[in-house]
C-alpha cells in the first residue's frame, strides 16, 4: 500500500508530465539492497546523500554514481562548503521528511524540503556522470518501491517544480 508521501511524489511527477515505471519490492534501504532493481529497464539507483555543514544550518542533497567513493574534502570543495558531514537521522526527518534508506530527489516534493529550499538552507547537487545516463531509479519517498524514469525528465521535473541543481564533477 502506497503511503501519502509516495502518492504525492508520483502525483508531482505526473503533474510535470514525467512518465515512470513503478517497481514494488522488499525493503531496500541500502545501496547493496538496491543493486539490481530496475536492471530490466537498463536503470539503477544512485547514491543519495544528505549532507550538512559544520554549524548544522545548511543542507545539501547530493546524487552521485553508486560506485564512486564519497570523499568529504573533495565534495566540500566542489560545493564551496567547508566541513560537510552526513546528516543525522533526525536532521533527515526535519529536512526532507524522510526516513534513512528512503532518501531520493523526490524528497523535494515534501513540504519541509520545499520550505528549506526556498529559504536557501537546502540545495541540490548532481554528479555530472549521472546526467550521462538514460534512466535512473529513485525511491518514491519509501524504500519498498522504486520508480524508473528518464534522467532528462527528472531534470525537467526539477525545473518544473522550481528547483535548480548544481552539476558537479565527482
Amino acid at each position: 500500500m502506497e503511503t501519502e508521501k509516495e502518492i504525492r511524489a508520483e502525483a508531482c511527477l505526473r503533474e510535470a508530465g514525467v512518465d515512470f515505471i513503478r517497481i514494488e519490492h522488499a525493503k531496500a534501504n541500502t545501496m547493496e539492497l538496491c543493486r539490481g532493481i530496475g536492471a530490466e529497464y537498463c536503470a539503477s539507483h544512485c547514491k543519495n546523500l544528505l549532507l550538512v555543514n559544520r554549524s548544522g544550518t545548511e543542507f545539501h542533497l547530493l546524487l552521485m554514481e553508486p560506485d564512486k567513493p564519497y570523499r568529504t574534502s573533495e565534495v566540500s570543495k566542489k560545493l564551496g562548503v567547508s566541513r560537510l558531514s552526513f546528516a543525522s537521522p533526525e536532521q533527515l526527518r526535519e529536512t526532507l521528511c524522510l526516513e534513512p534508506g528512503s532518501v531520493s530527489i523526490l524528497g523535494m516534493t515534501n513540504e519541509c524540503a520545499e520550505e528549506l529550499y526556498k529559504k536557501g538552507r537546502l540545495s541540490i547537487a548532481i554528479d555530472s556522470d549521472l546526467l550521462k545516463r538514460d534512466r535512473i531509479c529513485v525511491h518514491p519517498n519509501a524504500d519498498t518501491a522504486t520508480l524508473v524514469l528518464s534522467v532528462k525528465e527528472l531534470m525537467r521535473f526539477l525545473e518544473f517544480r522550481g528547483f535548480s541543481a548544481a552539476v558537479v564533477d565527482i
